[in-house]
């Protein structure tokens, strides 16, 4: 049947603007019972050139001018047949010389709200949505990079936890230095492009929550951003500590490949870094603000929480969580706060709840379940506080009255459970429901942080039967568990789907050089030798490196032996390190040494230094002479400030703070903040596993191949 039996060329000859073009669009929607989402998924499907997220079609479909692209690929999703696209795009084209598109808003223009600033609590007396502002210290420094803008273009970008008021201050230092600039506020990338491809003007490009384009399709990169400032733009962001932190940290120093289009885009930026606690300066300025005004003085009487977070009713919240009537309410928000905190964006639907709420409950409060448990705890969650803001919040799919289901505030997810991991029912639920190509990522991203290589694998593999992506870092997974032949059977099959792909040809290449060495170690390791059963899931983990700087260091390479040394010594290999210095590598008993002595091990340093170990008897001699007293409190207090340091977005915390668990042998700090998927602390929590003399290297190897359950224990795949 021809689509112009639905909406017949007469239709489209009488549309005489772009809300009767926009109606013609969603009758063909309707007829087809497609939803927003569903739309979203098929042009994905399709491998179209052009995403068709809601937050684009909606716009389109209730009379915003949509991008002859973005026509074009709708078309194709509503199955219009060819020749009557033809139809449509001829309509376009003559709504496009006819219709002056729509007035892009002033900055003034627009509300706080719809640029995402949290609504405030009330109290009596309150005037208006926002309290009046209280200034911060990198107010003048801000407002000098935005003033830049004006002339050259600027990107800035404001890093700070949830509710510690980036948002409402940049909407001040933006509505100070250019209020009558138009603003725009993409909802995607394709937005940005097509806003690269209109005629250039003086702009606001809001992109507020950046972390909505980390790893979108299109991608937004560093070239994009480039080309906006050339028009001048000023492109403004916030991101919260933990986002720009794995993002940011050098490829060199363990971040993943697949972030390296965003540490260059945030290379480009101009990073102001937003504390959650006001200083003192801040604070007098907020007592005097708060003179006049009724909300900045309650929220100051508040002595167990920030200015900010008050204001936005943040321990309220946590309150709330804390103090939930019952065991199921409780629940609901904890996996709606650890849905966020492992990467998924999108809604969480109400029958998610439902599944995954099991591993949060003993067994009783699983079989007592009350009849209409689910429904009152939503209701609950979704209760406002102070008029404001609440923990859960429904939100649509783009049409009205269509819930997607529910969104659990920032401050709750960024303040509970963030030292637990999700148990197994939230991960196979999130897992299973999960149709967001970027939040399938996230998800194995996040999965592999926490040691969890087993939802990892299951995130990856829903990636690519639902949206042919992640065959590269499936095919990881498959090689580090010693599944070699079935991740050069999932490559082959990938690159004749897409020959193209470089990355997944690289990694194919490399692993079937590695197949002569891998059969050759698993022979050996077949009788009975356990060293080679070692190197063999050594080679699975790293990919060769490893056996690669030894074969180098036997054949005489003192660079070779340096860097084997070093690695070693950071992966914990006390027995490699003592048998290659015994040998007399010097670079190995350097390595030995330094590591024995940062645990303080006097006994071994003693016994290596009467053996005639200068490298021993060096480190020996600074240990004694040291004062090796534990300051338990100090300590204590360096770990919160790392802590701290992580929350506001330094780059180098994480690093410190594993480091300093790993000096310090404390394996159950560095086991939390593996369940929290601190960065690096998988690595220093396995590295501390293996320097202690009496651990199970068996376990050492299984670990690092399969990983753990999400129980905390050591998991077994079904085929062991």
């Amino acid at each position: 049947m021809s689509y112009l039996t639905i909406v017949s060329a007469a239709d489209l000859a009488d549309a005489q603007d772009w809300a009767a073009f926009g109606k013609l669009l969603n009758r063909l929607k309707v007829d087809r019972g497609i939803s927003l989402t569903k739309i979203q998924q098929q042009a994905r499907r399709l491998n179209l050139p052009r995403d068709l997220p809601p937050a684009t079609v909606s716009p389109v479909m209730n009379g915003r001018r949509p991008a002859k692209e973005v026509l074009s690929c709708l078309l194709k999703v509503l199955d219009v047949p060819q020749a009557d696209r033809a139809t449509w795009q001829d309509a376009w084209n003559r709504l496009a010389e006819t219709q002056p598109p729509s007035p892009i808003p002033r900055f003034d223009e627009v509300s706080p709200r719809q640029l995402g600033i949290h609504a405030a609590i009330t109290a009596e007396e309150s005037i208006g949505d926002l309290p009046e502002y209280v200034g911060r210290d990198f107010d003048d420094d801000l407002r000098k990079r935005i003033s830049a803008g004006i002339v050259r273009g600027c990107f800035v970008l404001l890093v700070g936890r949830s509710s510690s008021g980036k948002t409402r201050s940049l909407y001040e230092a933006v509505r100070m230095v250019a209020p009558n600039w138009p603003v725009v506020q993409p909802a995607g990338t394709g937005e940005i492009v097509e806003l690269l491809d209109a005629p250039r003007q003086k702009i606001i490009v809001w992109l507020d929550e950046m972390h909505r384009f980390f790893g979108a399709d299109p991608r937004l990169t560093k070239e994009h951003v480039i080309r906006l400032l050339q028009f001048p733009a000023i492109v403004v962001a916030t991101l919260w500590p933990d986002d720009y932190l794995k993002r940011k940290t050098p490829r060199g120093l363990g971040a993943p490949a697949e972030v390296e289009n965003d540490r260059r885009l945030l290379e480009l930026a101009e990073v102001v870094s937003v504390p959650d606690v006001l200083s003192g300066p801040e604070q007098a300025e907020a007592e005097r603000v708060a003179e006049t005004d009724t909300r900045i003085r309650l929220a100051l009487d508040v002595k167990d929480a920030g200015l900010t977070q008050v204001l936005a009713a943040g321990p309220d919240l946590l309150h709330r969580w804390e103090q939930a009537p019952d065991p199921y309410a409780k629940a609901v928000i904890s996996f709606a706060a650890d849905a966020r905190r492992l990467g998924v964006l999108s809604p969480i639907a109400q029958d998610a709840f439902d599944s995954a709420i099991g591993g949060y409950l003993t067994s009783s409060q699983r079989v007592n379940r009350p009849r209409h448990w689910l429904a009152d705890a939503l209701a609950f969650g979704g209760q406002e506080l102070h008029g404001a803001v609440s923990a859960l919040t429904p939100v649509d799919d783009g049409e009205a009255g269509l819930l997607a289901g529910y969104v659990v505030a920032d401050y709750v997810a960024q303040h509970i459970r963030r030292t637990e991991c999700p148990p197994r029912s939230a991960w196979e639920t999130l897992i299973s429901t999960a149709e967001d190509a970027e939040d399938l990522r996230r998800l194995a991203a996040a999965a592999n942080a926490r040691m969890r290589y087993c939802h990892e694998e299951e995130a990856l593999r829903r990636l690519l039967d639902l949206h042919g992506g992640g065959a590269v870092e499936l095919a990881g997974v498959l090689f580090r568990s010693g599944r070699e032949r079935e991740a050069v059977d999932l490559l082959r099959r990938h690159l004749r789907q897409i020959p193209d792909d470089r990355s997944a040809a690289d990694r194919l290449d490399h692993i079937v050089m590695l197949a002569q060495r891998i059969d050759e170690m698993r022979a050996a390791s077949a009788d009975d030798d356990p060293e080679a059963g070692r190197r063999l899931a050594e080679m699975f983990v790293d990919g060769g490196e490893a056996d690669a700087l030894r074969a180098r260091a036997d054949a005489g390479s003192l660079l070779a032996e340096e860097d084997l040394a070093a690695l070693l010594a950071d992966r914990g290999a006390v027995d490699e390190l003592r048998e290659r210095a015994d040998r007399g590598k010097q670079p190995a008993a350097n390595s030995l040494a330094e590591l024995l002595a940062t645990h303080s091990r006097v006994d071994a340093l003693q016994q290596r230094a009467d053996a005639g170990d200068e490298a021993a008897s060096r480190q020996l001699a600074k240990l004694l002479a040291s004062d090796t007293t534990v300051d338990g409190a100090a300590i204590q207090a360096q770990l919160a400030y790392l802590r701290r340091r992580i929350g506001s977005g330094d780059d180098a915390a994480a690093r410190q703070l594993t480091t300093l668990l790993f000096d310090l042998r404390s394996e159950a700090e560095l086991r939390r903040e593996v369940d929290a998927g601190t960065f690096q602390a998988a690595e220093r929590f396995v590295a501390l596993l293996n320097a202690t003399e009496d651990v199970d290297r068996t376990l050492i190897n299984h670990l690092r191949a399969h990983g753990l359950d999400a129980d905390g224990f050591p998991h077994r795949p079904l085929e062991a």
